[in-house]
């Protein structure tokens, strides 16, 4: 007996599932799956950050998945849309989803609580010289290596995908929160 839909089978395959979920509930509060990418210099203890267009701080690329996509797929493609760089390599570790640190509400008011798998991530090319601004303005003011001990202001959750990150490189112990 077949279970599983074919990925041939899902019609909305490809469109943002939270767009499609905010035509039906408006600014109201959904839960959604999500993947945020720590990603960290080869050299060095530094990470990248990025300027957000909407929340105007720093954070991790992160987001959710579009229907039918997986979450290793997600944050290959957050990363790129949010840096405009690609994934070379990328390890799990950690799943946050406490709701005292997970439920956000967006400067435009939507309200999501977060189930995001947390990834260390490295690039193929490291050179932020090269990164077509434009590209990314939809989303990204600015990039910029932080070193894990002199973060600037972040999103909440996302310092604390930091923590949990720095206790996984201490540790090696997979991080639930």
């Amino acid at each position: 007996m077949q279970i599983a839909i074919a990925k041939t089978d899902i019609a909305d395959r490809g469109r943002p599932y939270v767009p499609e979920m905010r035509k039906h509930v408006g600014h109201s509060l959904i839960a959604v799956p999500g993947a945020r990418a720590v990603i960290r210099r080869r050299s060095g203890e530094d990470i990248l950050l990025h300027r957000r267009l909407d929340f105007g701080v720093w954070a991790l690329p992160a987001g959710s998945p579009e229907i039918g996509e997986s979450i290793v797929d997600c944050m290959r493609r957050e990363v790129f849309e949010e840096t405009d760089l690609k994934v070379a390599a990328y390890r799990c570790f950690g799943f946050s989803s406490d709701p005292e640190r997970e439920i956000v509400r967006y400067p435009n008011g939507d309200v999501l609580h977060c189930y995001s798998l947390l990834f260390e991530v490295e690039l193929e090319d490291e050179a932020l010289d090269r990164v077509d601004m434009e590209k990314i303005a939809a989303e990204t003011t600015a990039l910029k290596w932080f070193a894990l001990n002199d973060l600037p202001e972040m999103i909440d959750n996302h310092r604390c995908t930091v923590e949990s990150y720095i206790g996984f490189r201490s540790d090696g112990v997979f991080r639930v929160s």
